[in-house]
């Protein structure tokens, strides 16, 4: 797949989803419960998942480190602070929210697994974590990364804002090493038709040399939605 192909599918995969609505990931939006009464949306942009949220009766309070983006915000949602969630002082009280929200967030922080820890008290006992993140085992990654390319770009798997890389299994490691357990895992699916051929012979490498039995489904995943609870048996 030449360079100028491969930008153009990758493009078209970024664009956002059928059924999306001003900017909210319906990914996450068709996982919001009905009987929650709170949810917090940590990264919030410009507050649009959260007013879909509000519609169904819940109260929002979201986190955003942009001011401008946590000023639109504050016209739809009931509560936001502006400012970097990782050192921001929080008002909230032990369990207030039956969800946290992390909308393609936890790729963008330093330290994921410190921020997940520090709003574990923060959530219901009984409460979830529902989480989007980009997929690096993608064959829009690997099949580029094969020829010796990792170019990050404005938007998309490899945009350059991103300080955090996750596979599947390093999404997982971190949830069960801040305490939380993994309950739902949902991909996000975009094939590639251009690469078929090279993820086949994938496939057949990794069969003869027993490395791995996942990269059929992963390299398909360009996004998991990952649900968590907090783990009982985690101090």
């Amino acid at each position: 797949m030449s360079r100028a192909t491969q930008e153009g599918t990758m493009k078209k995969c970024a664009q956002k989803p059928a059924g999306d609505r001003g900017g909210a990931n319906p990914h996450l939006l068709k996982h919001v419960r009905d009987d929650w009464r709170e949810v917090l949306d940590v990264g919030c942009s410009e507050g649009d998942l959260g007013a879909l949220i509000k519609e169904k009766g819940i109260r929002v309070s979201g986190i955003e480190a942009y001011p401008d983006a946590a000023a639109t915000a504050r016209t739809k949602l009931d509560h936001v602070l502006a400012g970097d969630i990782a050192t921001l002082e929080l008002p909230y009280r032990a369990g207030q929210f039956d969800c946290i929200v992390f909308g393609d967030v936890l790729e963008h922080l330093a330290d994921p697994r410190t921020v997940l820890r520090k709003i574990k008290p923060y959530l219901a006992a009984r409460g979830t974590i529902l989480a989007s993140l980009p997929n690096l085992a993608h064959i829009g990654v690997l099949g580029p990364l094969l020829a010796g390319s990792f170019a990050y770009e404005d938007r998309m798997l490899l945009d350059k804002t991103h300080l955090r890389f996750f596979t599947l299994g390093e999404i997982v490691r971190m949830f069960v090493d801040c305490g939380y357990e993994v309950t739902t895992v949902e991909r996000a699916e975009v094939r590639m038709d251009a690469y078929a051929p090279l993820l086949a012979d994938l496939l057949g490498l990794c069969a003869k040399h027993r490395l791995c039995g996942f990269l059929e489904r992963e390299a398909t995943a360009y996004q998991y939605v990952i649900l968590a609870a907090p783990n009982p048996a985690s101090a």
